[in-house]
């Protein structure tokens, strides 16, 4: 199975390095998941794990690698196999379904008062404008396909979106005498459309093409640059000849003299230039002055472009490694037609430290100080037509010669977009720069850009392009306008109705009802507060954890802090949602590492429910039974994913993980969960195959179970054939109406089917489903995607689903009044809410949101009764409302705002020496295991907090503080209110004040490791003899199903190398039965056995079968022990003046102590020792030896 993976992943890694090539590939110096990365056949798991280890110990500073990473890991996640009959089968959509909508984002709003730094909305890889009419244009995109222009930009419209299987178009050539002819590329395919793009007509399947040029004097003539050759396509004959072999980069023409031709290709890890003199017939190499890397260095990578300004002059971009330096390798500029080559820029020579005059134009700094960047990814180059020694070259930022390339300056770094000011902005790492005649085309990461004065002002100009690339979704329950999300390369995009705008802003052609790109880098995930539509969260820590929607795009969007922040990554199935419990919009269940945490308050402190061992993932509440909690955890790529359920809030968990033969074949597959709204007991999982696209779980893709996971059944059936399922949606109210979202589309299925529907009508054929949120209201299902947001009516509307929520359900006489809040699965066609409050002011309520007053302490019921067009429906929940006054609930204060009787007040004193706040570290005090308050620095270096105390000493109160992000700028004190310090320290940090918590271990005086500080018994106690298990795997990616069975103890190795664990063995007498089997590639499999004293015990592999027993193995000595197999110098052999234990009263020994009843292994000389027998008896010894 390994070996089929390896060979999927493969096959991935191949499309991606096609695109970016590996760094710096042959140095030895590479940390070690950088070297498994850039392998032949890197393995995913490992890489991860490798990672993960290496910045645990390293501090995180990004880099040329951990980009590559990045977009690596992203290629996996979204890769989609490509194959004839699946285009078909997706084409074959019931057009009597409802259509699909893109509802953007299609730009992002330049000048709001929250603009990211890097704001950005769309990623696109090259642009090209028609000759013969200049408004015409086409751009391909990194995810989205192809695009048409006819207003210069302005707008675009997507071509065959609905009717080819693409997402990538990485080059394309306009017929320069008829903007209606257009040939374009996505990964090996060549494509024609002759209609403006109509209709198109795939011409020929070649390897990865990388750049498509017209002969600018014979529009039959195309060049085609690609990974294995230069190929001349005559279009009237269809006749394909290759012109040169190799890996060719990209192609120019002379501008005066169509004859000749010049070309870059890679040779192994430099590149050469060609010219052609002859129309292509004949390419010569021309190295004199062109870059030769020195051994250990390389230089993969060289953009040209020439002028007709100066048509004798051709630049070269070139990038690499060279004399201690990486990035830009050095600009060359050939005035003889690539005869002769000169080194320009920058420094004195190729590539070195970078300096204030040696600038490095491929890093992220405006002023070329540093190292690196990502230059086999971005790079670009243009000459002025009207001035050629006006030079662009695009890497992470846009730099501009005015002197022919001896010189360069940014004009706008990559993070300056949030400066309104700033009229020269554009999005970072650009990919095609390209003059036609004064106007001057960008496409980069964050979408396309334009200027028609050499730069000096630049617009955006890609409305209506739909590529926002999204790695999280979420939308309002209450307002479906609000949206927000994390994205590939452009930040957070957030929509707020019609706050935004969308359009050009520099021109004033903008609109109102855009999106705005807020925070920065590559963010992951988006959610929105189903009770208060106002809070949207995202992962990102310069917020807090979420921010207070401003509903004015001229003021700042308001940060509000959480303690903790759900887990996020880049693969597909090791995030976690963030879960609210259905009764209240407060209170959040949050995956945070191997801990499900929940929260009262809107995430800003949080207790720890449960430990999984392993990373929490997909978290599900019950809708009508909210104890019942649903997760999947996620141990390691290559681990066993499970299923865990609670009946209790969380306190416990059991493992439901279905056991299928389909599932435990492929147990490696993450799960997501969804849950019926009618009843917490229906249960269904779907298995979403992280960072591959993988084929080979055929039929074993969705389950259902209607008794909360003790039973299973297998609702696949044939209609997902080809599908790899992203993640999984209830239709609340329905009749177990479930949507799945796919790599490629979206599904739906009901009770009453029997097969999965194909709901795609308008959507693009090959649209990576994200996540799927329902927007009952309106009726409608929105999907956040690789190409933006799409939105399509629910496929049934079910009858209407009541459900009652609330802001809080603990109240006092503090906070007396509850907002409460519709969160019934209805729409807004004749909807009416009838509410009941007994005890409650005011009693009744026809409003949809009502404010109702409680004066005294009880428990109080609610009702809601609702009704729509499609029907009506009423719950009940009885006790939800709990009005107390206990301190716990109050943080110590009473009504007044004092502290209560047993507290006393004291002053929370909090610092931040880099003055960005506490970044997720956090403080809290527990009483008697009960969080009584939690806080952290929200931003700023200094605030101050009233606390309440408890004065009680025979309380256990702790002070905790969980370290978050830089916890070295953390401290903080305790002060009471005459200023004299209680406590203080910094993070982490664990004290108590009273000395009067639990002190855990093992409290028996007989168990060996008997701890006589320990007041608390934490079941650690040991009967027998403590061994160390060493597990190891040569391969480094676990033991893949080997489990080694010692005694009653069952254990494996998960995803790692190597591995250590304690276990207690009580000995009998006999032998302990050792096994090793079970899994794959038993051959990796090691293990070792070590006593307390560090002795080898014993050791072996997979598979095995064994025993093993410390003891006398002399058979001269009066203790000699037949069944011992390693002999533990326990050995007796004077025998004088004490009684001899024959083997048959040997075997009847229990344990042998010394005179107070600790178990002892090792008789001492002298030493008096009883020997405790099954029978009961106990005889007394002494050794002389």
């Amino acid at each position: 199975m390994k070996k089929l993976l390896f060979i999927i992943l493969f096959y991935s890694t191949f499309i991606f390095s096609q695109v970016e090539y590996k760094y710096d590939s042959t140095s030895n110096n590479l940390p070690y998941w950088v070297q498994e990365m850039y392998s032949s056949q890197p393995d995913p798991g490992k890489i991860e794990l490798l990672y993960s280890d290496y910045y645990k110990t390293n501090k995180f500073i990004k880099n040329k690698h951990t980009q590559f990473y990045k977009r690596w890991k992203r290629s996996l996640s979204i890769e989609i196999i490509k194959k004839k009959n699946q285009q078909d089968n997706l084409l074959v959509s019931g057009q009597e379904l409802s259509q699909w909508q893109c509802i953007g984002p299609f730009d992002f709003d330049r000048n709001a008062a929250s603009t990211s730094y890097a704001a950005g909305a769309a990623h696109l890889y090259t642009i090209e404008q028609s000759i013969s009419n200049t408004n015409t244009l086409y751009a391909g995109g990194a995810t989205c396909g192809l695009w048409k222009s006819v207003n210069k930009g302005f707008n675009w419209i997507p071509l065959f979106d609905t009717q080819l299987m693409i997402n990538e178009v990485y080059s394309l050539e306009i017929d320069y005498l008829n903007a209606d002819i257009v040939y374009f590329s996505s990964g090996s395919y060549l494509y024609r459309t002759i209609d403006g793009g109509s209709s198109f007509e795939l011409l020929y399947e070649l390897s990865f093409i990388k750049d498509i040029i017209m002969n600018p004097e014979n529009n039959d003539i195309i060049y085609i640059c690609s990974e294995d050759g230069l190929y001349q396509l005559n279009i009237n004959n269809n006749q394909l000849i290759t012109l040169v072999d190799g890996d060719v980069l990209e192609l120019e023409f002379h501008p005066t003299q169509v004859n000749i031709i010049y070309i870059v290709r890679r040779s192994n890890n430099k590149t050469e230039f060609l010219k052609s003199i002859n129309s292509g017939e004949s390419f010569n190499v021309f190295d004199n002055g062109w870059p030769n890397p020195a051994s250990g260095d390389e230089q993969r990578r060289t953009e040209i472009a020439v002028s007709i300004d100066n048509p004798d002059r051709v630049v070269a971009l070139a990038t690499g490694t060279a004399n201690g330096g990486s990035g830009l390798y050095g600009l060359y500029v050939s005035d003889n037609e690539g005869e002769s080559w000169e080194f320009r820029c920058c420094g004195s020579q190729p590539g070195g430290i970078p300096s204030e005059d040696n600038q490095n134009l491929m890093g992220w700094s405006h002023e070329g100080l540093d190292d690196g960047g990502q230059y086999y990814y971005d790079l670009a180059l243009a000459i002025n037509p009207n001035d050629a020694n006006n030079i662009h070259v695009g890497g992470v930022n846009h730099w501009v010669s005015y002197d022919g390339g001896y010189n360069f300056i940014c004009p706008s770094k990559w993070s300056w977009a949030a400066d309104s000011e700033n009229t020269k902005y554009v999005h970072a790492d650009l990919h095609y720069i390209k003059y036609y005649n004064n106007d001057l085309w960008i496409a980069c990461d964050g979408g396309i850009f334009y200027s028609d004065n050499q730069g000096d002002t630049i617009h955006q100009r890609m409305f209506g392009i739909a590529g926002t690339d999204f790695w999280g979704f979420g939308s309002g329950f209450s307002d479906g306008n609000v949206m927000i999300g994390g994205t590939y390369h452009n930040a957070t995009l957030l929509k707020d109705n019609n706050t935004y705008i969308q359009g050009d802003t520099l021109s004033n052609t903008g609109e109102f009802g855009g999106w705005v790109s807020i925070c920065g880098g590559d963010n992951y995930r988006g959610f929105v507060n189903f009770g208060d539509g106002r809070k949207v969260y995202l992962d990102e820590w310069g917020s807090g954890g979420g921010y207070e929607l401003s509903g004015d795009r001229n003021i700042p969007l308001e940060g509000f802090t959480m303690s903790v922040l759900s887990n996020a990554s880049y693969t597909t199935g090791e995030s976690s949602n963030l879960e609210f419990d259905p009764r209240c919009y407060n209170i959040l269940y949050i995956g945070n590492g191997d801990i499900l945490y929940k929260s009262f308050d809107n995430g800003y402190s949080s207790i720890p429910l449960y430990d999984f061992s392993e990373q929490v993932t997909s978290i599900e509440v019950g809708w009508d039974n909210p104890n019942i909690i649903y997760v999947a955890t996620y141990a390691g790529y290559w681990s066993e994913k499970k299923i865990w359920r609670s009946d209790n809030g969380g306190q416990s968990f059991i493992d439901i993980t279905p056991s299928f033969p389909g599932i435990v074949a492929d147990n490696w597959i993450p799960f997501d969960i969804t849950v019926s709204s009618e009843n917490a007991n229906h249960i269904y999982i779907a298995r979403c195959p992280n960072s591959l696209n993988y084929n080979n779980y055929e039929g074993s893709k969705v389950y259902q179970s209607i008794d909360g996971g003790n039973t299973w059944l297998n609702i696949t059936g044939a209609g997902l054939s080809n599908e790899n399922i992203t993640n999984i949606e209830y239709h609340r109210g329905s009749n177990g109406g479930i949507y799945l979202g796919t790599r490629k589309s979206v599904y739906y299925k009901n009770d009453s089917m029997t097969e999965w529907i194909l709901y795609n009508n308008g959507l693009p054929l090959s649209t990576y489903s994200t996540q799927l949120v329902p927007y009952y209201k309106e009726a409608k299902l929105k999907n956040g995607t690789n190409r933006s947001v799409w939105e399509v009516d629910l496929y049934e509307i079910a009858n209407p689903y009541a459900q009652i929520a609330a802001d809080r359900l603990t109240i006092n006489c503090i906070n007396d009044t509850v907002q409460f809040v519709n969160h019934s699965a209805m729409t807004n066609n004749n909807a009416t809410w009838l509410w009941d409050f007994p005890g409650g002011s005011p009693s009744s309520s026809t409003e949809e949101n009502p404010k109702v007053f409680y004066s005294e302490e009880g428990e109080y019921d609610v009702t809601l009764s609702i009704s729509d067009s499609y029907g009506t429906d009423s719950q009940t929940i009885l006790s939800m409302i709990n009005y107390t006054n206990n301190p716990l609930t109050m943080e110590g204060f009473d009504c007044n705002g004092n502290c209560q009787e047993g507290f006393v007040s004291a002053i929370l004193i909090a610092e931040d020496s880099y003055g960005d706040g506490w970044n997720g570290n956090y403080l809290s005090i527990m009483v008697d295991s009960v969080l009584l308050t939690q806080y952290t620095l929200s931003n700023g270096y200094y605030d101050q907090y009233n606390l309440c105390i408890p004065s009680n000493g025979e309380l256990c109160v702790e002070i905790i503080v969980e370290e978050g992000g830089w916890p070295e700028e953390v401290s903080w004190e305790i002060n009471d209110i005459n200023g004299n310090m209680i406590v203080n320290g910094n993070s982490p940090f664990y004290d108590e004040l009273y000395n009067n918590c639990p002190i855990y271990g093992c409290t028996d005086i007989y168990a060996i490791n008997f701890d006589s500080e320990a007041n608390t018994d934490d079941g650690s106690c040991c009967f027998g003899s403590f061994y160390n298990i060493v597990m190891e795997d040569s391969y480094g990616d676990g033991w893949n199903g080997n489990i080694l069975s010692i005694d009653n103890f069952e254990i494996t190795l998960e995803e790692v190398s190597e591995s250590e664990e304690i276990i207690c063995l009580q000995s009998e007498g006999t032998c302990f039965n050792v096994s090793c089997d079970g899994g794959d590639w038993q051959y990796e499999v090691g293990w070792y056995i070590y006593n307390t004293e560090g002795d080898l015990i014993i050791s072996g592999g997979a598979p095995y079968v064994g025993c093993f027993l410390e003891g006398c193995t002399d058979v001269s000595a009066c203790n000699f022990n037949p069944e011992a197999t390693y002999d533990d110098g326990s050995c007796l052999f004077d025998c004088t003046g004490i009684e001899m234990i024959d083997f048959s009263e040997k075997n009847e020994i229990l344990y042998i102590t010394d005179v107070i009843g600790r178990k002892i292994n090792t008789i001492k000389p002298g030493q008096i020792y009883l020997v405790n027998t099954k029978k009961g008896e106990t005889k007394k010894n002494i050794s002389f030896k």
